[in-house]
């Protein structure tokens, strides 16, 4: 007969490691209750978050190409490539909950990618004030940019940092979620900062546009509504989902939030999906161009005016001096007005539109 201490050392159990670099668990070895989420992700919705993602993603540089919105569509791609990085892991759980590469994948991914949402979210509102009026913003319309988007890029520095340490750290170090908390609790801040001074904007453009003579071009349509709706919508989806990964990792890892497929797939997956679609339909190329009449882009200092075919057409009819040219009334630049003419398919002079129109 063996010894007790012989059956021991030929018990697999004593050798198997549930989480970490090491793990050897298997769902033949270990139950999932075991792993460190506790649950087998449902591979279906999974799937299904990849598929929307990818579709969200095409959707977007569709529409960077169509309307000339570069920097907005490659950081809606790079956040969408991350997701579906991201539920790839979670994927790889699904096969085995036990998987710590899968798992890396995943607390990495999916908790790093909306910060480039949010970056695209924060250089749009400098070109909702360039094409409203910046004479209605409280600050230039490029502090929007100077400031929001650094706070992105330290918010994206901490989450990475805290999902690398959360990748060698096993056991009691928890130095990698706290540092991954901090990164989301700034990214909270930033967005909070972001929509008061949002709002400051429009109540301002709001009473401006009741004590000014606004151009029709200037004024908001039901087009520029629609943006309004489903962009603030966006910034919403986007601060629900952070104050549940807040919550969830203010817990650990041990916490009962972060063992609930449920609350992630409702508060991160969803939240997150919606943000994305909502952003599609508030795009600025759609939102701030009238190609009826003229094609109007703004970035930053510099507003690129593009005709229609059907503008095309007829000013090819005709002679170069019927053809309308497009006068600048009255541009802003450190606080003068400049009155130019504008020749080519491009203008920059330092400063801001307010309105323009054909002589």
């Amino acid at each position: 007969m063996s010894s007790p201490e012989a059956a021991g050392q030929n018990d697999p159990s004593q050798y198997l490691v549930s989480f970490g670099p090491d793990a050897n668990c298997t769902l033949a070895l270990c139950p999932v209750e075991a792993s460190l989420q506790g649950y087998r992700p449902a591979f279906g919705v999974q799937i299904a978050f990849i598929a929307l993602f990818g579709v969200s993603m095409l959707i977007h540089l569709a529409q960077g190409i169509r309307y000339h919105t570069w920097f907005f569509a490659s950081m809606m791609a790079i956040g969408c490539i991350g997701e579906i990085i991201g539920y790839g892991g979670r994927v790889m759980l699904y096969q085995n909950p036990f998987s710590f590469n899968g798992f890396i994948i995943e607390i990495c991914c999916i908790t790093i990618s909306p910060v480039f949402f949010a970056a695209a979210i924060y250089v749009t509102l400098a070109r909702v004030s360039n094409f409203l009026g910046p004479e209605a913003c409280r600050f230039p319309a490029k502090i929007y940019v100077w400031v929001f988007v650094p706070c992105d890029v330290v918010s994206l520095i901490l989450q990475s940092v805290g999902g690398a340490l959360s990748s060698s750290s096993v056991g009691s170090d928890k130095s990698g979620e706290y540092i991954t908390i901090a990164g989301l609790v700034f990214q909270v801040f930033t967005l909070t900062v972001f929509t008061a001074m949002a709002l400051d904007y429009l109540f301002r453009y709001i009473s401006y546009r009741k004590s000014q003579q606004v151009d029709q071009r200037r004024i908001l349509s039901t087009r520029l509504g629609i943006f309004g709706v489903f962009f603030s919508a966006s910034i919403i989806f986007i601060l629900i989902r952070c104050c549940y990964r807040i919550a969830e990792l203010g817990q650990g890892y041990s916490g009962s939030i972060f063992h609930k497929e449920g609350l992630f797939i409702g508060l991160e997956s969803v939240m997150v999906i919606l943000a994305v679609f909502a952003l599609n339909i508030a795009q600025p190329g759609f939102a701030f161009q009238n190609r009826t009449q003229g094609a109007y882009t703004t970035y930053g200092n510099k507003v690129e005016h593009e005709s229609s075919s059907e503008q095309n057409a007829s000013n090819a009819a005709n002679s170069p001096a019927n053809a309308p040219t497009w006068r600048w009334i009255c541009c802003l630049s450190e606080g003068s007005a400049h009155i130019g003419l504008v020749t080519g398919s491009e203008w920059s002079d330092g400063g801001y539109l307010i309105y323009a129109e054909a002589e």
